[in-house]
């Protein structure tokens, strides 16, 4: 297996912080046992860190100017047609968000009304798979890595959810559901992989046995597409109908009114209401809300796709529509006791990966915000 080196890094920095979690840590040590590439760069940066030296520049680093030169990196770089391996700019800025946490950057905008986001749940977040006969599987309990059933031999894995299909291969409509704070991966029957974001739920067939190959989401997904020319993929929405033949795009439904298609490879069709049609190419994202109709635009795949590796870059972006970030990842109830700052704008990065501490000790010190957390809320004023 070959290992991306950036993320490799990430993880390192977050073992030597103390705030790896326990999936990324049995990653991070698997690849060292397996790659000696990879042993050679733990042991490095490991020393590194730990020196003395290293201490105090993660102790003492400046966090508005690092996050600053983070910044310029980003408006520097132009737009990239591909996802694999981000864009240039992209390792340094996840290592340093991971040394000096997480910094923002305020802009002021209009006054908004008062939002209240969601209230927090007090159990564990489970991913679930909920099968067509009423059944509910488990697949956060580590206990069972096997899971045979009438269809199909289920396999829980580090890539998460992978299975084999008994004789019969009938269809076995399933949902996968994905709670906040989680992310997953399910690799399909034909071969194709999907990467689902926090709240997010797919609906998929366990065998595509008709003309087409069709799976209806909900919230945010990432789809590597195994070709087949004969037989079309197709990923309903509650807006738009995206098909392929075999490519590798995102597809975000978290607005209730806008669905927002990103294709990295290949290309793609995607169809809205009123038969409205939209061939897509490579490096391009296709908004679509139905009152505007489809608006193409380019987009960096370093940034739109962060969120595989549990980072949110966002640039003038409001305290609301990032709180909704917050709920998603964070799974927490946020109040605005001043609406003013529901619409004020802000720059800078979220990591999945550091607690909710984190982003209220650096919106309170590095944009003057007001904000306390206390019994799972959230307040802003």
């Amino acid at each position: 297996m070959k290992y991306n080196i950036s993320y490799i890094q990430e993880l390192i920095i977050d073992h030597v912080g103390g705030t790896i979690s326990d999936d990324d840590n049995d990653f991070l040590q698997r690849a060292i046992a397996e790659d000696a590439d990879v042993k050679q760069l733990w042991n490095e940066m490991q020393y590194t860190l730990t020196s003395g030296r290293g201490k105090d520049f993660l102790g003492n680093l400046d966090e508005n100017k690092a996050w600053k030169k983070i910044e310029l990196k980003i408006d520097a770089q132009p737009p990239i047609s591909k996802f694999k391996g981000f864009s240039k700019w992209l390792p340094i800025a996840a290592i340093l968000c991971m040394a000096i946490t997480t910094v923002y950057y305020l802009q002021p905008k209009p006054i908004a009304n008062p939002i209240v986001i969601a209230v927090k749940k007090t159990l564990k977040p489970v991913i679930e798979l909920k099968l067509a006969n009423g059944q509910h599987i488990n697949l956060s309990d580590t206990s069972k890595q096997i899971i045979n059933t009438s269809f199909a031999h289920l396999k829980k894995g580090t890539k998460g959810l992978s299975y084999e299909l008994n004789d019969n291969k009938t269809e076995e409509w399933s949902t996968l559901v994905i709670p906040p704070q989680l992310t997953y991966q399910i690799a399909l029957s034909d071969g194709t992989q999907v990467w689902l974001n926090s709240a997010s739920s797919m609906r998929f067939p366990f065998s595509f046995s008709g003309k087409t190959r069709d799976v209806y989401l909900t919230g945010e997904a990432f789809f590597k597409v195994a070709k087949n020319a004969a037989k079309p993929f197709i990923v309903h929405t509650n807006q738009t109908d995206v098909q392929v033949l075999g490519t590798e795009f995102n597809v975000n439904t978290y607005k209730s009114n806008t669905t927002i298609t990103s294709l990295v490879e290949g290309s793609v069709s995607t169809n809205g209401h009123n038969n409205q049609k939209l061939l897509l190419h490579p490096g391009y994202q296709a908004i679509y809300a139905p009152e505007n109709g489809f608006l193409t635009q380019s987009f960096d795949p370093g940034i739109e796709l962060a969120w595989m590796h549990n980072i949110y870059y966002f640039h003038n972006t409001k305290l609301n529509d990032i709180s909704e970030v917050l709920l998603r990842w964070f799974d927490i109830k946020v109040v605005f006791d001043d609406p003013a700052k529901a619409d004020e704008a802000f720059s800078g990065a979220i990591q999945k990966n550091k607690p909710i501490d984190v982003f209220i000790q650096n919106i309170k010190t590095s944009a003057g915000v007001k904000a306390t957390f206390k019994d799972g809320v959230l307040h802003i004023k």
